[in-house]
């Protein structure tokens, strides 16, 4: 009988042990400064990088990613669209901001870029033509045009979207970017 006791003392505190250490915390050296998390709750969902997000994941008159110019990285979040005169012909203008435009402002900007070539905003400057593009970064005046195509473009419903991305080959890095947008195009 007192094996059979001394058995059953053994289980059951090898039992509280175990039960125990489940409850444990790891030691502050293990541990990478997270709070804990009762085990019910939910991790939480990352947010996508700039260029983690897709065009689709953006909402009409934001965008995400950045551009470099001279070696100044700009952060952009806005997006805007219309219809001007660029080269003699009536262009789809799409403008990619770090600040957003007073909305009483976006017209005029869309059509001659005041704020942007006065240095209040900075962004880039799109014209997309049939046969390809152009792009100016502003404010250093930087320009590229070309047979260029944004990638995943596509107008609909008045809402123009798409992605362009360029290494800065061309120009040994001084002019890069990697951006997405959704602009409601205004009329």
């Amino acid at each position: 009988m007192n094996r059979l006791l001394a058995c059953f003392l053994s289980f059951t505190i090898a039992a509280l042990i175990s039960a125990c250490s489940l409850n444990k915390q790891p030691p502050a050296s293990q541990t990478n400064n997270q709070p804990a998390q009762s085990a019910t709750a939910q991790p939480a969902k990352p947010e996508p990088t700039p260029q983690q997000a897709q065009a689709g994941d953006l909402q009409p008159g934001q965008a995400s990613g950045t551009y470099t110019a001279k070696g100044e990285v700009v952060e952009l979040k806005y997006a805007y669209a219309g219809h001007a005169e660029r080269f003699g012909s009536r262009s789809l203008v799409i403008l990619l901001t770090d600040k957003p435009i007073p909305p009483e402002a976006v017209a005029e900007e869309i059509k001659s870029t005041a704020l942007l070539e006065g240095e209040k905003i900075r962004g880039l400057e799109y014209s997309i033509e049939e046969e390809g593009m152009w792009v100016r970064y502003h404010p250093s005046q930087y320009q590229e045009s070309g047979t260029n195509k944004l990638k995943e473009y596509k107008v609909e419903n008045n809402i123009a979207r798409g992605v362009d991305e360029n290494d800065g080959s061309l120009t040994n890095g001084k002019y890069s970017r990697s951006v997405r947008f959704v602009a409601a195009i205004i009329k």
